[in-house]
């Protein structure tokens, strides 16, 4: 008897447990939807967290961080910039990499003109900002 398969294939916007954030303050220009793929409610994932986050041009995630777990993030589409808590701005592209350190806060900000994809991994597993 074949064992059951235990890898999991998912479509990002069938599969994942979304959510918006920002909509309590619209004025904070902070709104983005949130695709959580990788979790342990959704796969049962024991060490790491994954999904997309999707934010229109202008939009922002607030200043946030994630205690106790590494980020990596992969840019999808668009561009934009990163910002650490001391105001320090970076900019980012479609194909690049960003690696923020265990506890590091920061802000991504969609500065073009299209949507900004942002593929993002937490180790061990963090939690989302509530705002």
């Amino acid at each position: 008897m074949k064992e059951e398969m235990k890898i999991k294939v998912l479509d990002p916007f069938k599969d994942a447990k979304a959510l918006w954030l920002g909509l309590e303050k619209p004025e904070l220009n902070q709104i983005r939807k949130v695709f959580q793929l990788i979790t342990p409610e959704t796969v049962g994932s024991k060490h790491i967290m994954a999904g997309i986050t999707i934010f229109s041009p202008g939009e922002a995630s607030s200043l946030h961080n994630h205690p106790g777990s590494e980020e990596m993030d992969v840019v999808i589409r668009g561009s934009g910039e990163v910002v650490d808590a001391h105001g320090n701005r970076r900019t980012f592209k479609e194909g690049d990499y960003m690696f923020i350190p265990d506890g590091e806060y920061h802000q991504h900000v969609n500065t073009g003109n299209e949507p900004l994809w942002l593929l993002w991994c937490y180790s061990p597993q963090g939690y989302l900002p509530k705002d």
